[in-house]
């Protein structure tokens, strides 16, 4: 990994987002894609990084989100990039156009995500990679307790809308099983190449503790423009914090079913 993007994910202070991210970068450099698209780029995080190799000669980022593109406009100065408003459903590319799509964290949030998921398949190319990321329904207990709780004894959860409050289920339709997102993917015509779950151990209530709380105090002070490209520094000693349960019990816990995420790599035959 490129010595810049592994010292920036040493110092993330969302463990499942470092490890999700660890994963696309190391499929990227394993397999040197030269046309990505980055379905959902938010504000740029994806595409600022993959503009840091030079084997990509196009890389594509779409969003709904005009507000975040803008962000993600302004870190952006490599000609290589191009960032548009655009939607899933709605995919303004020819068929068969990239070798490698990445859909991290988006089919969660969406109506229909076997038609999404279609709908990467036809303008990907054959042999081509798309890496799909949501978060497990068999989330660590320690991850979000008051949703563990709620879904395992009362078969509910705080409402998606409630953000500061909704951990896990914040601005979410669903959440996944292995199972499901299998049976998904293979409705798509995708072939499973590789699954990973990330991060298996974490102090209690981390989700809210990260979001419902930390995103809050970032909004309220005014940093409307947080990157975790400039941010990091400022907060390594709590990357470290954070990393302390899943370097430490992670390799105890026998059970793999159970993470905060899954990452599925899937193939187009």
């Amino acid at each position: 990994m490129l010595k810049k993007l592994e010292n920036l994910l040493n110092n993330e202070i969302d463990p499942a987002f470092a490890q999700r991210a660890g994963i696309i970068f190391s499929s990227i450099e394993n397999e040197k894609p030269i046309r990505i698209l980055d379905v959902g780029c938010g504000r740029g995080f994806y595409i600022h990084a993959l503009s840091l190799y030079d084997f990509p000669k196009e890389i594509y980022g779409i969003d709904i989100n005009e507000k975040y593109l803008q962000i993600a406009q302004q870190e952006i100065t490599d000609k290589r990039v191009k960032i548009a408003k655009g939607d899933i459903f709605n995919l303004n590319f020819p068929d068969n156009f990239f070798d490698f799509i990445i859909c991290s964290e988006i089919l969660e949030h969406l109506p229909s995500d076997t038609l999404a998921l279609k709908n990467l398949h036809k303008v990907l190319k054959k042999n081509g990679t798309l890496l799909v990321s949501v978060p497990n329904e068999n989330f660590p207990f320690f991850w979000d307790p008051l949703n563990w709780i709620l879904m395992h004894i009362f078969n509910t959860h705080i409402h998606k809308d409630i953000w500061w409050l909704a951990g896990i289920w914040a601005d979410h339709v669903r959440l996944y099983s292995q199972k499901e997102l299998e049976q998904k993917c293979i409705e798509a015509n995708f072939e499973i190449d590789k699954k990973i779950g990330t991060i298996f151990a974490c102090w209690p209530f981390t989700h809210f503790i990260l979001y419902g709380i930390g995103k809050n105090i970032i909004e309220r002070l005014g940093v409307t423009t947080f990157s975790r490209f400039n941010f990091n520094k400022q907060v390594s000693f709590l990357a470290l914090f954070f990393k302390i349960p899943e370097k430490l019990f992670s390799r105890y816990i026998k059970s793999k079913d159970s993470s905060v995420g899954l990452v599925y790599i899937l193939k187009k035959k």
